[in-house]
């Protein structure tokens, strides 16, 4: 049995909230298992619920829906982010911060389920664990490197890192056959491992293209990475597919060597 699309609404109007309970509850494989009014409690709510995704409101009491966004995506940049406003001004803003969709208020109810109905499938094909053909074959060691984790250190093959990212206040390394936290800073270690195959696909991303298998469109200016040996995702810019889809096309490596 698979399971359901976990959703946090963040809304002030009790209406609205009753509105989109309705249609989340008419899809069918979605449970919602928060509601919150103001944006310090839908922080806290989304701490210990961890909900796959979150439809928000920007003009929220204590803290606006942006700011509250940018917090979701710092612990978990996986959370599909949804926003529903009577505001059009704040749409760069919510999609710089890589939301899914952006519905201004009053919207059409057909098109709410459309969106609610893509992030099901999203949520089911990131469960699947896909493994299609790689968009280009592996060539081998790519040296080792130490990790520190507080007083332990961790040694890998660079071959083998998948995707590195941030999930709260860690850095966390995804590699084949584990996962591990590290001291280091996210900035720095994408310096140091600048250039093919390790590439910052987008700010909370460091992902090996060894490892990429799919690229799915998630979001307007957002593309979800399917990977190798993990059912995690990653994201990836518009502007960093594009430059990935031109220099392939020409059958040069991404970025420098």
């Amino acid at each position: 049995m698979k399971k359901p699309l976990t959703v946090l609404i963040v809304e002030d109007d009790p209406e609205m909230r009753l509105v989109l309970k309705r249609v989340l509850a008419e899809v069918g494989g979605v449970e919602v298992v928060g509601e919150a009014a103001d944006g310090a409690t839908a922080l806290a709510l989304f701490e210990r619920l961890a909900p796959r995704a979150v439809f928000i409101d920007v003009v929220l009491p204590e803290k606006d829906g942006v700011t509250l966004a940018r917090e979701i995506f710092a612990r978990n940049p996986w959370t599909y982010l949804v926003f529903i406003t009577a505001y059009d001004r704040y749409r760069e803003e919510a999609f710089a911060v890589y939301a899914c969709d952006y519905l201004v208020k009053p919207f059409n109810l057909d098109r709410l389920r459309q969106t609610v109905e893509r992030l099901v499938r999203f949520a089911t094909r990131a469960g699947e664990g896909l493994r299609p053909a790689p968009l280009r074959p592996a060539e081998g060691s790519a040296g080792l490197r130490l990790f520190r984790c507080g007083s332990r250190a961790a040694v890998l093959p660079l071959k083998d890192i998948i995707f590195i990212t941030r999930e709260g206040r860690h850095t966390v390394v995804h590699y084949v056959g584990g996962v591990l936290k590290t001291d280091e800073n996210l900035g720095a270690l994408a310096a140091e491992l600048a250039g093919y195959p390790f590439v910052r696909t987008h700010k909370g991303f460091l992902v090996n293209l060894e490892m990429v298998r799919e690229i799915n469109p998630c979001g307007r200016d957002t593309y979800e990475l399917v990977l190798a040996h993990t059912k995690k995702r990653a994201l990836m810019t518009r502007e960093k597919f594009r430059e990935l889809e031109a220099l392939l096309a020409v059958g040069k490596r991404p970025w420098k060597e």
